[in-house]
């Protein structure tokens, strides 16, 4: 399934579409859709909100493409959270187009003193009925922000992504692939390189 989204930076972009599975049996991820090798070191250094394992407990690292306001992106940082407790480095790049409120909520999460605590805010106050993230947008955005959410979506729409979120991970062989929204969630382990890990929300019931 996807939703469809119109961005106030550009022309449309289309929202991402948040497969449904489970996590009883491991599987492998849909066929890699491989980035340009020149492309790492542009996502790899996209102004972010680093979450989860830091230091040498990092056994994966992975960047995703998200907007304050999707829910898809909520799903997604809702899912991943029993896989940073086991070594999962996730860097949250934002972007701010869905509703006229996430450019201020983007640049909040930018400028942010602990990003990660006001990303956990943004995610565990969530208003799954209104699809949107549960912290206050800035009023005026800095200049510094701004010119981070630039580089972010100028990023985004070069390597041709039309949708949030969209997941950087590390496929086999070394190279760097990209999905589209949060992959059936049998196939995380394989994408991640991790054990499996249960996920018990009843938000996610529905994607098992």
């Amino acid at each position: 399934m996807s939703t469809p989204v119109k961005s106030a930076i550009a022309a449309a972009i289309a929202a991402a579409a948040f497969i449904s599975s489970g996590y009883a049996l491991a599987a492998e991820p849909p066929a890699p859709n491989y980035l340009p090798a020149s492309a790492a070191a542009t996502v790899e250094n996209a102004p972010a909100i680093v979450e989860g394992a830091t230091g040498k407990s990092v056994k994966t690292t992975i960047y995703v493409f998200m907007d304050p306001n999707c829910i898809f992106c909520h799903y997604a940082w809702k899912a991943l959270q029993p896989y940073e407790a086991v070594g999962l480095q996730v860097h949250w790049i934002p972007l701010g187009f869905l509703k006229p409120d996430s450019p201020g909520k983007a640049a909040a999460l930018l400028q942010a003193k602990d990003g990660p605590a006001l990303m956990r805010e943004l995610e565990t106050k969530f208003s799954e009925k209104d699809e949107s993230g549960g912290i206050k947008p800035l009023n005026t955005i800095p200049f510094s922000a701004q010119v981070a959410l630039d580089k972010n979506t100028t990023t985004f729409q070069s390597l041709g992504f039309d949708a949030t979120p969209t997941i950087i991970y590390l496929a086999s062989g070394g190279r760097w692939a990209d999905v589209s929204g949060l992959p059936p969630l049998s196939t995380l382990p394989a994408m991640l390189h991790l054990p499996a890990q249960a996920e018990t929300d009843p938000s996610l019931q529905q994607y098992h």
